[in-house]
Formats: structure tokens, sequence, C-alpha cells
């Protein structure tokens, strides 16, 4: 086993936090990192008492080459921690958002919005909604410890594909919102 603080994992793979969440050169966002950032707040939530063990958490994406990558390890680290990855696919970080404030559910969506196609983030919700500073600064003050073996290669590619299959009650969600 392996721990790792999450403030030196920012020093050392150039994986900074942004905007609600961290944001990187896909080069630097090895399964790895995103891993042990999504372990992290899931960790932080725990911690705050807003999730338990087996508790759903919604994750969703954007169309960059990268994000199914990472969304696959976000759902690893549900998964290892102990959670539930529900898999909404590929829709606006709006819509995954609002279904996790509606369903009080915590989501992480991965997108890079604005930036350059050569990077991405992960954005995390809590079941309110954007995290806010306070909760970026939780998220960095988590240890979190990583079982070497899920990971193949120095670029952390885990073993197997930890996606459920795709619901779109998010999207639907999302649309209903404007048709209402």
């Amino acid at each position: 086993m392996t721990t790792i603080n999450i403030n030196e994992l920012m020093e050392s793979s150039g994986v900074q936090f942004g905007t609600s969440g961290v944001r990187g050169l896909v080069k630097d966002m090895t399964d790895h990192v995103c891993f042990t950032y999504v372990s992290a707040f899931l960790q932080y939530l725990a911690k705050q008492q807003s999730i338990q063990k087996g508790s759903r958490i919604g994750i969703a994406g954007d169309l960059r080459s990268s994000t199914p990558r990472i969304i696959n390890a976000a759902a690893a680290a549900c998964v290892a921690m102990g959670y539930e990855p529900i898999n909404y696919g590929f829709i606006p970080s709006p819509a995954i958002a609002l279904y996790g404030i509606e369903y009080d559910m915590p989501t992480i969506m991965v997108t890079g919005s604005h930036i350059p196609d050569d990077r991405n983030g992960i954005k995390f919700n809590t079941a309110q909604g954007e995290i806010l500073k306070p909760d970026e600064q939780g998220i960095r003050s988590q240890n979190i410890t990583v079982e070497p073996t899920l990971f193949t290669d120095a670029n952390g590619l885990v073993h197997q594909d930890y996606l459920s299959t795709e619901s779109n009650d998010a999207e639907l969600n999302y649309i209903k919102s404007f048709t209402d």
C-alpha cells in the first residue's frame, strides 16, 4: 500500500485545483492521479458524513477523447472506496450537477470545459452543488492509501473496466427541466 498526500500529488503531477475541481494536461492526468483525486473527494465527503459505504456516486463526462479513460478511473476509485458509481454518460456539466442536487447524490463530471483539448479536468459536486473553497481545502488535506496492484504500468492504467451500464436518467431530467 502507498499513502499519497493530495498537496504533494498536486506538486508532483502538475494536476492542480481550478474551478470546482482539478485540471491538467491529459498526459499528467494518469489513471493513478485521477483515481487518487477522486478517492480524496470521496474520503472528504465520508469524513463530513455526507456519504456512507454503498452510497451512489454519479459520474458523467464531456466528449473529449481522454474523458472515457478518466471516467473509468473515477469509477474505479468509487468501487475501491466502497461506493456505487453510476454512469450517466456524456452530458453537459449542469445536467449531472442538477441531477445530483435533485436526487441528493454527489457527482463527478469529467470535463475540460473551455480549456484546450490537450487538457482535461474533474469537477466535484456535493449533493448540494459545486465544491466550494473550504471543500477544496478539505480535499487537499486528505492522505489516500492506494493499492499499487490496481494499476498495470507507469501510466497507471486500471486493470479492468469499472463503468456500469450507462443510464440516461440525468440527461432526461435535464431536458425535462427546460420542457416542463
